[in-house]
């Protein structure tokens, strides 16, 4: 999903998590679950030119979120699968 499609679900109310999550070769991908005509969906956060879009730090994250109108995201340990909410 791009930013541009993640700004129009936020304005429909579509959005229902945003979870960071840490990559195993570093950095962090951003995961976005929304609900379209009912049905539940999950995608990861890309690049303009198509791929993942991996984040070098949570600030970075927190940073680009925060532009596109995300007011909330979790941080999900990779430990143990549980996240915590992050309002920046």
């Amino acid at each position: 999903m791009k930013i541009p499609k993640l700004k129009v679900l936020i304005e429909a109310g579509a959005v229902r998590e945003v979870d960071a999550m840490p990559e195993a070769a570093g950095g962090w991908s951003v995961w976005i679950t929304y609900s379209r005509c009912g049905v539940e969906r999950r995608e990861p956060l890309e690049r303009q030119r198509g791929g993942a879009r991996i984040f070098a730090t949570l600030d970075a994250v927190a940073r680009t979120l925060r532009a596109a109108g995300v007011g909330e995201f979790r941080v999900i340990n990779p430990r143990s699968g549980a996240g915590s909410s992050d309002d920046r």
